[in-house]
């Protein structure tokens, strides 16, 4: 039987910083991860869709 890690902690402490595991889905062939800098398409976030978002601009 295959141990499923957690996509979280079940009981997450306070000032602990957490990472979600990435699921190995929605993948970019080769070439193309390479060409996008991630093999997760869902990663592959271009600069258009954040730049006037207040909490992820670096243009403050």
């Amino acid at each position: 039987m295959q141990h499923k890690i957690p996509y979280m902690p079940t009981n997450p402490l306070y000032a602990f910083a957490y990472v979600p595991f990435q699921k190995y889905e929605n993948l970019y062939e080769v070439n193309c991860a390479l060409k996008h800098g991630t093999i997760f398409k869902d990663l592959n976030i271009p600069f258009e869709k954040y730049k006037n978002n207040p909490y992820m601009t670096p243009f403050r």
